[in-house]
């Protein structure tokens, strides 16, 4: 499901990431823009600077989230809750039975539900608004029948919000076409396949997401992207159609930092690493700036049709 998964970009020993320091001077180098930082992964309760990190973005004013699967939130709660990000994404797949044969493990639907148990419980006990917990579903082969499910998890766990996200895909059909055309300047590998988006059945998907936009939650309810129902036929049927057409703008927006220090825009497309650079320096640099030009001429890329950053405009 992940493409940062897939390719091994976040697969490091969390205590081998770059100094601090290196961090610390980043968030300072942009804050004077007033972006914000979201830490992901991979799975970033692992990495032991968290916390840290976390605490010296709200020094410095910026609004911060994370991406978490939620099965190390007991154990970091406490130390998250001293300094908490603004915004706080759960990863779930479903009840437990559905979660834990996604994740792969028997106990992840219990070990995450206790984690967010002792934040909330924190949370409360400090009186704080934050962190702003959203619980987010990806779509896949495994839970889209079952969407509903989710509506009484996301009571459960006290959630501010749920959202939902079609699978994001990037196929041989699309990174062959992609290269064609831009593999000199951004040369892709051809994927390991993951879930397989023709394996959902787009009536049945159709009834699960009707029934959760007919229950009316108290709490909103999102779909990314938001699509009519012939047009979630086509992204199923046909992953290296666009549903609909758009410029690209994700990189004028915003970009991935990887582990590694790799400033990265797009997948297989690195522009300078942040232990050699600063970061305005890579954001306004030759590199970034033709990445910038091939988007403009293109309007799009090939692996733009399934990638969630295209999609999106915060």
């Amino acid at each position: 499901m992940c493409s940062f998964a897939a390719d091994g970009s976040v697969q490091a020993n969390p205590r081998d990431s770059l100094p601090m320091k290196v961090w610390k001077g980043l968030v300072d180098d942009v804050a004077p823009w007033r972006p914000y930082i979201w830490l992901t992964g991979g799975e970033p309760t692992l990495w032991p600077g968290l916390a840290e990190l976390l605490a010296h973005c709200r020094t410095r004013g910026l609004l911060t989230g994370v991406t978490t699967n939620g099965t190390m939130l007991a154990t970091v709660a406490d130390a998250i809750m001293r300094c908490p990000m603004d915004i706080m994404v759960v990863s779930v797949d479903g009840v437990a039975d559905v979660h834990n044969v996604v994740r792969g493990r028997d106990s992840s639907f219990e070990r995450m539900a206790e984690g967010v148990a002792a934040i909330r419980r924190l949370k409360g006990a400090s009186r704080s608004s934050r962190p702003t917990l959203v619980l987010s579903c990806a779509i896949t082969p495994d839970n889209y029948d079952r969407l509903g499910d989710l509506l009484d998890v996301a009571e459960e766990f006290g959630a501010d919000a749920l959202s939902f996200q079609h699978l994001w895909q990037t196929t041989p059909a699309m990174v062959a076409e992609h290269n064609q055309k831009w593999g000199r300047a951004h040369r892709l590998p051809v994927p390991e396949l993951g879930a397989q988006p023709q394996q959902v059945d787009v009536d049945r998907l159709l009834q699960a997401i009707s029934v959760v936009r007919r229950a009316s939650p108290r709490i909103p309810v999102l779909f990314q992207p938001d699509l009519t129902e012939s047009e979630v036929g086509l992204y199923y049927a046909e992953p290296e159609r666009f549903v609909k057409r758009r410029r690209a703008a994700c990189a004028w927006l915003n970009t991935d930092v990887l582990p590694n220090g790799d400033v990265s825009p797009c997948f297989g497309m690195v522009c300078g690493n942040i232990a050699q650079q600063g970061f305005r320096e890579i954001w306004n640099g030759p590199v970034f700036a033709e990445h910038r030009r091939r988007l403009s001429v293109e309007g799009d890329f090939p692996i733009c049709a399934r990638c969630c950053a295209y999609w999106r405009r915060d």
